[in-house]
């Protein structure tokens, strides 16, 4: 082992990697973190060529940067490198290392070791939880024995560091990916709906399901989940997608004021109608109407509501004539229904009628996985809004936003994201920025 290595080995190698550590963490760009990463292996290791490269799930290739000691880039990498070697780790999961590669028995069918002349090589892959979703990759063509034993556990320890920053930077750059999709849709005037987890997956597949068709829909979720959200993809997927989407909050409107916002009203049928009105039914004709918190309808408005999805029939308020409505009805509460139903606070012959299909719309606590898309997507939305381009998560910001008690789901959320967009004056978001109230203990 040359002076350089052996100095750092006995004294300041742990600094070293503490502080190329600490760097690797703060960078945010994958191809700057995998250039230096890998111009520090090649200085420390005494190599003559490095390769890095990352790869998805599926094991398609996304980043690979291959650099001379020289500190410049090997054009061509894949004419230039082993590609058994690095093949046989992707596969295994296991590290590497031959002094001599030419007399190996394990590579002696490797054609690009012989017809490049590799003597000392080394390989190391990139690990997470166990799953390899990179590799390493050192060598040097001038002599045998280049690499020893302590110049390979140096390359393990550092690797280990490399992993570690590459990882987090890897998912940044593919929640970053998928922002852009997602914000790509959302140009095309396509209604998102933001999550990977399997619950949010099922529930998308079933609003597939009964887009094109008639039946009502009963949306079932805790306040903040995003339950019109889910009512505007079925409409938009529907038949009736172009004719008017109506919501109406039920909660935010005493009786008399909500039967006449659905039906409408003759002039004078009560103080201060002054004029007729034509309901919410009769505007949404041939589309969908949108019945958020249908649970806080008084029982009169019930039989009503009963009325008009049995025969399709209503009466404005203060006339008799009857009015035939063509529309699709979407119902939301954030109280199981069904519970009202066997407290007599909800009428039984109504619940079925709404209910001929039911969605739930699961809470952020149950799909924890979609955290960190969630807030990339909020986080891009406001730094735009707010002239903050370069503002991005650290990998502990995201990891506190994943655990924290988020109760208002999506809408917390997203008043979460805001408010550290405008607050914060740094571009790398720490968990320390993160609201108090959102701390778990």
């Amino acid at each position: 082992m040359d002076e350089r290595t052996n100095l750092l080995s006995q004294n300041n190698f742990q600094e070293a990697i503490f502080e190329l550590g600490k760097q690797l963490l703060a960078t945010a760009d994958v191809k700057l973190l995998l250039t230096q990463a890998i111009d520090a292996l090649i200085e420390w290791t005494g190599a003559e060529r490095g390769l890095v490269i990352l790869f998805d799930e599926s094991d398609e290739e996304l980043f690979e940067i291959a650099r001379h000691k020289s500190q410049k880039d090997i054009e061509r990498p894949q004419n230039q490198t082993s590609h058994t070697l690095i093949a046989q780790v992707r596969k295994q999961g296991t590290p590497f290392f031959s002094p001599n590669a030419l007399e190996d028995p394990s590579l002696s069918h490797s054609e690009s070791v012989m017809s490049l002349h590799i003597l000392s090589v080394a390989c190391l892959p990139l690990l997470k939880d166990q799953n390899i979703f990179g590799v390493v990759y050192l060598d040097h063509r001038g002599f045998t024995g280049a690499f020893t034993e302590e110049t390979f556990i140096i390359a393990q320890k550092v690797t280990d560091f490399i992993s570690l920053a590459a990882y987090s930077a890897l998912e940044r750059y593919q929640l970053r990916r998928q922002v852009r999709e997602l914000e790509g849709k959302l140009g095309t005037n396509e209604i998102v709906i933001i999550g990977q987890h399997e619950k949010m997956l099922r529930l998308i597949q079933n609003v597939n399901q009964i887009a094109e068709t008639d039946v009502s829909v009963l949306i079932q979720g805790e306040s903040g989940t995003g339950k019109e959200l889910i009512a505007r993809l079925i409409h938009h997927r529907s038949k009736r997608r172009a004719r008017p989407f109506i919501p109406v909050n039920c909660a935010a409107l005493v009786d008399t004021l909500l039967e006449s916002e659905l039906f409408g009203h003759r002039k004078g049928a009560f103080t201060g109608a002054l004029a007729d009105r034509v309901g919410l039914f009769e505007r949404a004709d041939s589309g969908t109407v949108f019945l958020d918190e249908v649970s806080d309808m008084s029982p009169g408005l019930q039989s009503k509501l009963l009325r008009v999805l049995q025969s399709g029939e209503y009466t404005r308020v203060g006339e008799n004539k009857i009015r035939h409505a063509d529309v699709r009805i979407l119902a939301a509460s954030s109280t199981k229904l069904s519970l009202l139903v066997k407290k007599n606070q909800f009428r039984e012959d109504l619940y079925y009628r709404l209910n001929v299909v039911e969605l739930d719309v699961p809470p952020l606590r149950e799909r924890k996985s979609d955290i960190p898309l969630l807030a990339n997507f909020f986080l891009n939305k406001y730094a735009i809004k707010y002239h903050k381009p370069d503002m991005h998560f650290s990998s502990g910001a995201l990891d506190k936003l994943q655990n924290a008690p988020l109760s208002g789901n999506v809408r917390q959320l997203d008043n979460i994201v805001q408010r550290v967009v405008v607050m914060c004056d740094q571009e790398c978001i720490q968990p320390d920025q993160l609201p108090l109230e959102m701390s778990s203990d």
